[in-house]
């Protein structure tokens, strides 16, 4: 997760409004429950580059000239979380945490393009007529990124925000329950951060394996086939996912031993499967346990 202990004991004690850049809402605002909301808003996050040339005296700002640089950030913000101060939540996440986790359903259910550059403790419409300064907490302002799901709209369906409202907290409740899946999860949401498509494609399968590895050994025909077995009933899809799945396992191999030309189509393709299995286990609320998927895999269902 995103936690940061420093961070963390601050921002519980006040209302969060967490800035979203990457996706369209559909409606102006949407209640997931025990008041958290998402809601429609727009601000222009930028930080431009400035450069000093001389050091500064201790508690003084670097002396002129500065230079204005090419280069910089900015985000639109077009969605806001509203996480309020008091979460009537027993055995819940952190106000941070909550924040990471809606947040990564988005990016589950909708877009990897869903990001939160910035936290407030001020609603987003209300900023521009404030007196002073509102505090701005950096949070994932990560100058590079991997897409793998470039194709998916940024538009937010209703039934999305739908999906997410139920899932929310049963998964949330998986999250603290599982040990398992909160790692997987958390390297599922994490790899589009990771600087390239081969690091992203490792961290998956690393993913999978916690998920799916019934052994040491063998790997190359385990873990495919427990993946194929949970993802498909018997017959002759699930053998075609298994072939495929094997196929990727072979290209995670090639990028570990650093043969990486296929990384890129292997991420992608890993992103998605790892995605069905996530949603999957979200939707049964339940880790399948690996001596379960043994017995499906050899046609001992039902236990």
């Amino acid at each position: 997760m995103m936690s940061d202990a420093r961070k963390t004991s601050s921002l519980d004690d006040t209302d969060l409004y967490a800035g979203i850049a990457g996706i369209e809402m559909p409606v102006d605002e949407y209640e997931l429950g025990h008041g958290l909301v998402l809601r429609r808003t727009y601000a222009h996050v930028f930080a431009p580059y400035l450069a000093a040339f001389a050091r500064a005296e201790r508690g003084k700002p670097h002396p002129p000239p500065w230079k204005a640089v090419s280069g910089g950030l900015a985000y639109d913000i077009t969605t806001e979380l509203l996480v309020p101060k008091v979460l009537a939540l027993p055995e819940w996440f952190d106000h941070l945490n909550t924040v990471w986790w809606v947040v990564a359903l988005l990016r589950l259910e909708a877009t990897t393009l869903a990001t939160v550059p910035i936290i407030t403790n001020v609603p987003f419409s209300e900023i521009a007529k404030m007196q002073g300064e509102p505090p701005f907490w950096p949070v994932e302002m990560h100058p590079t990124r991997l897409v793998p799901d470039r194709e998916r709209a940024t538009r937010v369906q209703e039934k999305t925000l739908s999906w997410i409202r139920e899932h929310c907290f049963s998964g949330g409740g998986l999250m603290r329950g599982n040990d398992d899946f909160n790692v997987a999860f958390q390297a599922f949401d994490g790899s589009i951060w990771a600087g390239s498509t081969a690091l992203g494609l490792l961290t998956l399968w690393g993913a999978l394996e916690r998920l799916f590895s019934p052994a040491k050994a063998e790997l190359c025909f385990r873990i495919p086939a427990a993946i194929a077995t949970f993802l498909h009933p018997p017959g002759i899809n699930r053998f075609k996912s298994y072939k495929q799945i094997k196929q990727l396992y072979d290209v995670r191999s090639s990028a570990a031993h650093g043969r990486d030309d296929d990384s890129h189509e292997g991420y992608v393709r890993t992103y998605e499967l790892l995605r069905s299995c996530l949603h999957t286990m979200l939707a049964e609320n339940r880790v399948p346990s690996r001596v379960e998927l043994e017995e499906r895999m050899f046609g001992v269902e039902g236990r």
